[in-house]
């Protein structure tokens, strides 16, 4: 029902709910169920409950991270190994970009080669290089034109970079990647969607090759929740 509130009254992120009080009366529910309730959506993404006399809960914006915790909180209790969220990325992507190539939109395009030329200012820099890396990947998700998919794509992208697991990317790996994206980004921004999803198809089963081969036990490990959730 709250969220029912949020989405039929589109509500934007940072609006103030309703007080403990006026919920108790409206849901005409106990104390205890109602901050379950706003704990669990908390815990969702769905609101920020914060503490004092201008407090409360607030309606938050839930994004890739938020979803990735939801689904990996599914994919432990299936035990699924690693490998298969690689090889559901190596299936999606190469047709997404070959849809961006022809959906794009110019806005989306310049976000696509800015990332790109993000990589190269931080390819020194692993941390900032990988939130570019993240961006890319969003990005022509986003210029294929399906919500979903945009943010299935940039989940699973949360989930398999891999780094809570020990997958780490030195510079070799990193240029690798940066020159990978930038053979997709050229594609897309050509409109050549079989270049693009040729590109997106060799830079998936690189990145899939190299996880088998450099590190094994990582790519054999169930998914678990807890590398994955936000903190």
């Amino acid at each position: 029902m709250i969220v029912d509130d949020i989405t039929d009254d589109k509500l934007p992120p940072g609006t103030r709910l309703a007080s403990e009080r006026d919920m108790l009366v409206r849901f005409e529910a106990g104390r205890g169920t109602l901050r379950e309730a706003l704990r669990f959506l908390e815990m969702s993404g769905i609101l920020t409950v914060k503490a004092g006399p201008q407090g409360g809960p607030f309606v938050s914006e839930p994004d890739a991270q938020d979803f990735a915790g939801l689904l990996g909180l599914f994919l432990q209790l299936r035990s699924m190994p690693f490998n298969q969220l690689i090889s559901a990325r190596e299936m999606l992507e190469p047709e997404l970009a070959a849809r961006a190539a022809e959906a794009a939109s110019e806005q989306i395009k310049a976000e696509i080669a800015d990332s790109v030329a993000g990589m190269k200012k931080f390819l020194g820099d692993e941390e900032n290089f990988l939130a570019e890396n993240d961006r890319f990947h969003s990005a022509v998700a986003a210029a294929a034109g399906n919500e979903l998919f945009e943010l299935l794509i940039s989940s699973l992208h949360v989930i398999t970079d891999g780094m809570p697991l020990g997958v780490s990317y030195p510079l070799e790996r990193r240029a690798a990647v940066m020159r990978a994206h930038t053979a997709v980004a050229d594609a897309i921004s050509a409109k050549d969607a079989e270049g693009a999803r040729w590109a997106m198809r060799k830079h998936m089963r690189e990145f899939h090759r190299y996880v088998k081969e450099k590190f094994p036990d990582a790519y054999e490990r169930p998914v678990k929740w807890r590398d994955i959730a936000p903190s």
